[in-house]
């Protein structure tokens, strides 16, 4: 998969408040239930806090296509949302842009990420096992649904270094 990724030339950027706009709107196509512009953006004013854009070659130049957002504190980094566009989902770019993420925790001091993760998204499961992450616990009925049901999330974490 991350061949396929290098095959359409994707490349992972840390993205920044200008991109405001442009994230919140990668999450409301990628997403249910976004979280909108406003808590995107108070995500820049959090200390730590970093986020990456995935831009992909298209015709028209370089396409942003996925995005991740994380905050890290005293050497511990949180993914908190990841998301790649549907119609290029399948092609190797979440398991590129979560390694481009964990990179960049490592970068800034990180040797461990958690994140939390709908027991019902199993995609996302294998991705994040696929990196290294285990389920280390559970949250009851921590996500709602749209039709007002509720749903565990599982916490997963993975060393980053040594």
């Amino acid at each position: 998969m991350a061949e396929q990724a290098r095959d359409i030339r994707a490349s992972a950027v840390l993205a920044g408040p200008f991109d405001i706009d442009l994230l919140a709107r990668l999450q409301a196509l990628c997403f249910d239930q976004p979280w909108g512009r406003d808590f995107v953006a108070r995500m820049f004013a959090v200390s730590g806090g970093f986020s990456v854009l995935l831009k992909v070659n298209a015709r028209t130049g370089r396409v942003p296509v996925g995005f991740a957002m994380c905050q890290l504190v005293a050497g511990e980094a949180e993914l908190l949302t990841l998301g790649v566009l549907p119609d290029y989902c399948g092609r190797g770019l979440g398991r590129y842009l979560l390694r481009s993420c964990m990179d960049k925790a490592v970068a800034r001091g990180a040797n461990v990420m958690y994140l939390e993760v709908s027991e019902k998204n199993q995609a996302a499961q294998r991705l994040y096992a696929a990196a290294g992450f285990s389920v280390i616990g559970r949250r009851a009925k921590y996500y709602k649904e749209i039709d007002g049901s509720q749903t565990d999330a599982l916490n997963m974490r993975c060393t980053l270094v040594g």
